[in-house]
């Protein structure tokens, strides 16, 4: 760890407030490697992205006797080089560590009040906002399929924001509000509910964004979701130069994928309000082949309204089921209305399939098994779909994740 660029001082406050072994236990979770200890004495980590020939330079000392003289000194100097890596803040760092499976979104309202305050009731409504758009996106988590947005929920969605969903503590900086996604465990080979909350939040924030830019004029292929998010904005429209600063941070278990978004999006009352005139207009029709393709499974980004590019021949693929749902569309058309989205490598694919093949994913995904699908594969510009059957044969079980 180089000390040179480093300021030390503003990390010795720090050093009351955090034990050895909270330090210790959020390097394990956030996938630091252990690579040296002296017992009683230090631990030497490594951070994830180290090469195997990782020089001294890049190891992190964790001192563990607080009885050592320069312990106050050492223990500040680690802190000081897990905030640069991080690229945090002293009071940005103890939240990271003491949230170590805690997302985070942060909404930072910028001042416009005598004293630089923010009135009170433009405060109440940005607590509000950030409530609504947490339960849109448990919603739409739990089921991707849905369209409407109303009181009915789940009670895996209702044991998550009763126990999952928790205001922080105020940031460095002017009325910034922290509103906290507990992960929770893993489901068979899928992130946690709660990291698959924040991460379809994230892609949809990031697509209504893009819709409130100049020249986004097209009201075609809004899905249901985008459009509720965007709606959960609207009681900001009526604030006077309120300005909205976005920004997700990314609890440390399970580590974050590296496309996964961190960077602020500012939306000012112009902004709102253009988003909210937008979201009431009808949606234009869209033809029947784009309609099928408004699929967002729980977990994956948001896509756009899709075009074919190229059709492969019958093939068979083998993956892991990371959805199962239904799609009364199927239904109305007199199709099947059950489909899987299957995990192949790193692609997804949209299948639908009959009752008992529902019935045969469903029990594959509970134990963790594979399946295997056979058909023709159409691929789409973001995504592709299978077109015939599973295979109901033994097919190996997928490693599962801690």
């Amino acid at each position: 760890m180089k000390l040179d660029k480093l300021d030390t001082g503003a990390f010795r406050p720090l050093v009351p407030s955090v034990s050895v072994a909270m330090i210790s236990d959020f390097l394990h979770e956030a996938g630091w490697v252990l690579a040296d200890e002296r017992e009683g004495l230090a631990e030497y980590w490594l951070s994830p992205n180290t090469e195997a020939d990782g020089t001294e330079d890049d190891t992190y000392l964790l001192p563990l006797n607080d009885g050592m003289r320069d312990y106050d000194r050492r223990l500040a100097e680690l802190l000081a080089g897990l905030a640069d890596y991080f690229g945090d803040d002293a009071s940005q760092l103890l939240q990271r560590i003491s949230s170590v499976d805690w997302d985070t979104l942060l909404f930072r309202v910028n001042p416009v009040g005598p004293g630089e305050s923010v009135p009170l009731a433009e405060a109440a409504s940005v607590l509000a906002v950030g409530s609504e758009m947490l339960r849109l996106s448990a919603l739409y988590t739990d089921n991707p399929e849905r369209t409407g947005w109303g009181s009915r929920r789940s009670a895996n969605v209702a044991d998550y924001l009763r126990d999952g969903v928790r205001l922080g503590h105020t940031r460095q900086g002017s009325f910034v509000f922290p509103v906290m996604s507990r992960t929770g465990p893993w489901q068979g080979s899928l992130p946690p509910f709660g990291r698959q909350v924040m991460m379809n939040l994230a892609a949809a924030l990031d697509r209504v964004h893009r819709w409130a830019s100049p020249g986004a004029h097209e009201r075609e292929g809004m899905p249901p979701f985008e459009t509720a998010v965007a709606k959960s904005l609207r009681p900001l429209a009526r604030a006077g130069d309120l300005s909205l600063h976005l920004s997700f941070q990314w609890a440390a278990n399970p580590p974050a994928a590296e496309d996964i978004r961190n960077s602020s999006l500012v939306f000012d009352v112009s902004a709102i309000r253009t988003l909210d005139r937008r979201a009431q207009q009808p949606a234009k029709a869209l033809p029947r082949s784009t309609q099928d393709d408004l699929l967002a499974p729980a977990g994956t980004a948001l896509r756009s309204p899709l075009t074919i590019t190229r059709r492969h021949p019958e093939q068979e693929l083998t993956g892991e089921v990371i959805a199962i749902g239904v799609d009364d569309r199927n239904a109305a058309r007199g199709e099947n209305p059950y489909f899987i989205v299957l995990r192949v490598r790193e692609n997804d694919y949209v299948m639908a399939v009959n009752h008992d093949e529902h019935d045969y994913a469903l029990r594959a995904r509970a134990d963790g098994r594979g399946v295997t699908a056979r058909g023709e594969v159409t691929i789409r510009e973001a995504g592709a779909t299978i077109q015939g059957s599973l295979v109901r044969d033994q097919t190996p079980s997928l490693p599962r994740r801690p």
